[in-house]
């Protein structure tokens, strides 16, 4: 994929598509030298039959990837032109980048833990009762085909079309690299970015850590709408449903089967517009059986505390 940019620093194609290119080639030696580790010391087990499994739904996400990439440039470009100011490439307009993409990206993550419908697609990345490299591949194709939407808006805010690729190709990185229980804890860096030790925690299934530390590069957004939590206890890895599962197939689509399946004996477009976009947690299955007289159970029982 290339990208051409025409506006102050001439960010040319072939310098995009080698931060691509380079990154893909970094995250897969990662992965292929974890599993060659667990091959030697743990061969037969659940995790490398778990790591299989995720190399196969990665290798899905990045065809999508490489793919809807080019149609997320042509969006963006296209919002470009009707942005409201087009200011000058400079210090100022990374450092915005830089926190707007970030931001959007917490919102986005938000919204996949607080729907049903979005929740169907990240779940798959959740799934795991595994925390490594592979984990961080582990993360459904479907998603590819309306993210980019969320990110869209920037461009209307004079945020470059390249830019919010670059960033979004940086953050990739960045959260498949810190799926590791090898770090530790880095002190006063866990306040501010997003670290191994904060992300073990987003996928720990215990109660005090569900639904926490949704950040993408930092974690700052997570302290200032009270989302945020540190890792005390050791976490326990998967959802509060697990699906015991190593078919990609059924890793990525067992939610939405469980979702179509409600939707279908649910009467009314409100109420299923309200099923979609309702929380999937017990409130929700509540709600469901009250109105609707249908079972709900939905793979994880408890979603994000507003408070």
């Amino acid at each position: 994929m290339r990208y051409r940019i025409n506006r102050g620093g001439e960010i040319i194609g072939a310098t995009m598509f080698t931060i691509d290119k380079t990154g893909a080639a970094l995250i897969i030696l990662a992965f292929l030298a974890e599993f060659l580790v667990a091959l030697k010391y743990q061969s037969g087990k659940p995790v490398v039959k778990d790591m299989r499994a995720n190399f196969v739904i990665g290798m899905c996400i990045l065809l999508a990837g490489l793919l809807m990439k080019g149609v997320a440039l042509g969006v963006n470009s296209f919002v470009y032109q009707y942005a409201f100011f087009k200011p000058e490439l400079s210090p100022g307009v990374w450092v915005a980048g830089f926190f707007s993409c970030d931001f959007v990206l917490y919102l986005f993550h938000l919204l996949g833990h607080r729907t049903r419908l979005f929740w169907a697609a990240h779940v798959t990345h959740h799934s795991s009762l595994h925390y490594n490299i592979s984990v961080g591949l582990r993360v459904n194709f479907i998603h590819t085909f309306y993210r980019f939407l969320f990110w869209a808006p920037l461009c209307l805010l004079g945020i470059p079309p390249w830019m919010v690729l670059f960033f979004e190709s940086v953050t990739t990185l960045w959260n498949v690299l810190i799926h590791t229980e090898r770090i530790k804890k880095l002190g006063v860096l866990d306040l501010i970015f997003n670290t191994p030790s904060n992300h073990r925690v987003h996928h720990a299934s215990n109660p005090p850590y569900l639904d926490k530390n949704l950040g993408g590069i930092l974690i700052i957004y997570d302290h200032l709408f009270g989302t945020y939590a540190p890792e005390t206890i050791k976490p326990v890895y998967g959802i509060t449903h697990n699906i015991y599962s190593h078919n990609p197939a059924t890793i990525l689509l067992h939610e939405y089967r469980d979702m179509f399946r409600q939707l279908a004996l649910i009467r009314g477009w409100k109420p299923k517009l309200q099923f979609l976009f309702s929380r999937p947690g017990p409130a929700e299955r509540k709600a469901a059986t009250e109105e609707t007289r249908i079972p709900f159970q939905p793979s994880r029982e408890n979603s994000l505390n507003p408070g």
